[in-house]
């Protein structure tokens, strides 16, 4: 009769498992793609400068043999993208980004959903509500403030995959899956090995809560903590050993490295490039996160450790610069850590507002929700009145209660805010379709331009490309709104062509991990900024020995005839005495 009873139970069981499975499955499939619609999607974007060649095993050909930026590739800190090197070579590639990026927003939302049922958002519908506030979130809409880390951005690449599964190890830990956090934080590593150092002080804050309200013993957290440290040490193994066989840092780099970051990307690295619009918005996003786990009751979530630890990252990368100018220490890319602020504060924002929306109280269904909903759902700049809404709240409960029944024609402010937000987000995704669309026009003209130089010129051809857009502060001649309009798109030139570009801006980033490629990037780019017309590019291109130059197809006169033509760029033969 006991085996009778227990074998339904253990069916209900299993049963109600796969229900759950498949219930998160649609939800976190929901997320991705609600949020592609939101964000559009585009590939051969600025980072696929270093991916794309990596596909293509490009530094395995002997036309780059003398190439140092293709071959510094070899050792792009990126376990993920090592695994796949040589594996592409078409247009397929656009596919792969693809279902990369819908597999990442997929992490994300997983982690997500961990960090939802931590905050009590438990019920289906709460779910689905939680998971369409947060795609929709104005907080996670591009990039991070003062610091520039990718959230939902409009390409795929390694870091953003990174975001997920720092979710998830950091979820994983609230439950006390010590093990199993630190394990992710090794999937994190092979991933993007900085952000997994950013991950291991929120990390450790969730722990030492957890220890000082006496949930843990020290053999029992270490036993786990060993464990997992044991399954991370495994994973970083590949990309450490990447690092260390890297040539290009044996030599000690004869240059200020904060001075080659303010002529690069100084935004990731350096506080005083970002402006204080940027700090003040980052310094409300932390704010309102902090005062919605508040309001969420959830200590057992352990959200303010995390978020608390994600700010002193930040912080710590706010003073680093002024304390050391180390070229290991600045790669941490530590001000890029505020995605994870981010990420932390609209997961409690959109929380709060799923409470509020389920809520009994209905001035927190009718007014506070929608409110909410309004100023974290629309534009990043309506975040300061989300505090103030928040503060209201949470200050005064009483008299933002009375004042809500005191006046019944809040009960129409709820429909209206809702409907401001929907036709806001409309218009989003008309114009995310629309840059989208951009985006592949100008990719699809540098693809055409690649695949004809792979099959109409010598393989040992170099190509005099537009630099693109410089975005140090210093260094640089000012930018060229032609040039700049030209290069974009130019990541997928190297990856159809098979050729090799004289200097693209973007380049730089090699520096980081191959400081010896500086002085050829600073000095390519320098003499490229200066040519200022068809002529001059042509005769300094004869002097270098590059054999085609590509520029705008509207010329004054008189100018050579273009080899070819793809869209808005022409292709032009350097003549042998162009540099007389």
């Amino acid at each position: 009769m006991t085996e009778s009873l227990r074998m339904p139970r253990m069916g209900m069981a299993r049963t109600h498992h796969v229900a759950n499975w498949r219930t998160g499955f649609a939800l976190v499939s929901f997320g991705a793609l609600f949020s592609l619609i939101l964000s559009g999607y585009s590939a051969g974007e600025e980072n696929n400068f270093y991916q794309l060649p990596i596909l293509g095993g490009l530094y395995h050909e002997p036309q780059f043999s003398n190439d140092p930026f293709i071959q510094s590739l070899r050792f792009y800190a990126s376990g993920f993208w090592q695994l796949l090197s040589g594996r592409m070579d078409g247009p397929e590639i656009y596919v792969l980004l693809f279902v990369f990026q819908l597999l990442s927003r997929m992490i994300l939302f997983a982690g997500m959903l961990s960090w939802a049922s931590l905050l009590g958002i438990e019920s289906d519908r709460e779910r689905l509500a939680f998971i369409a506030l947060v795609a929709l979130s104005s907080t996670l809409n591009g990039f991070s403030n003062a610091g520039v880390g990718g959230l939902l951005i409009t390409s795929f690449t390694h870091s953003e995959v990174a975001n997920g599964t720092t979710l998830l190890a950091l979820a994983w830990a609230a439950r006390g899956s010590v093990t199993t956090a630190f394990a992710m934080n090794g999937v994190t590593f092979f991933l993007n090995a900085f952000v997994a150092v950013w991950t291991a002080v929120p990390l450790g804050l969730i722990i030492l809560a957890q220890w000082w309200q006496g949930r843990w013993t020290w053999r029992g957290l270490l036993v786990r903590a060993l464990a997992g440290l044991a399954i991370f040490a495994i994973l970083a193994e590949p990309v450490v050993r990447d690092v260390e066989a890297d040539p290009y840092t044996k030599v000690a780099p004869g240059f200020d490295y904060v001075a080659f970051l303010e002529s690069f990307f100084p935004y990731h690295f350096l506080i005083w490039s970002d402006p204080l619009r940027e700090i003040g918005l980052l310094a409300v996003v932390f704010c309102c996160g902090m005062l919605a786990v508040q309001m969420l009751r959830a200590p057992d979530a352990f959200l303010a450790p995390a978020l608390g630890g994600a700010a002193v990252v930040w912080v710590a990368g706010v003073v680093l610069p002024y304390i050391t100018h180390a070229r290991v220490l600045l790669d941490l890319h530590l001000l890029r850590s505020g995605s994870t602020i981010h990420l932390l504060a609209a997961i409690a924002i959109a929380a709060l507002a799923t409470r509020w929306c389920f809520s009994r109280n209905g001035s927190d269904r009718s007014v506070w929700a929608p409110s909410l909903i309004m100023l974290s759902c629309t534009f990043s700049i309506a975040m300061p009145l989300a505090l103030l809404l928040l503060l209201s709240r949470r200050l005064w409960p009483a008299t933002t209660a009375r004042w809500c029944n005191a006046a019944p024609w809040l009960a129409y402010a709820g429909p209206a805010l809702l409907l401001m937000v929907a036709l806001f987000n409309g218009a989003r995704i008309y114009h995310a379709a629309k840059w989208s669309r951009t985006v592949a026009e100008w990719r699809g003209d540098w693809q055409a331009l690649g695949s004809w130089a792979r099959t109409h010129t010598p393989v040992q051809s170099v190509f005099f490309v537009p630099a693109g857009t410089t975005r140090g502060t210093v260094l640089f001649a000012p930018n060229d709104g032609v040039q700049n309009a030209l290069a974009e798109g130019g990541s997928v030139f190297a990856y159809f062509s098979h050729r090799q570009a004289w200097v693209f801006s973007p380049y730089g980033a090699a520096v980081m991990w191959a400081p010896a490629y500086y002085a050829t990037w600073r000095t390519r780019l320098t003499e490229a900024k200066a040519l200022k017309t068809l002529p001059e590019r042509l005769r300094y291109a004869a002097g270098q020995g590059i054999g085609y130059v590509v520029d705008g197809c509207a010329q004054p006169d008189p100018h050579p005839a273009s080899a070819a033509r793809f869209g808005r760029l022409c292709v032009f033969a350097v003549p042998r005495n162009a540099a007389g």
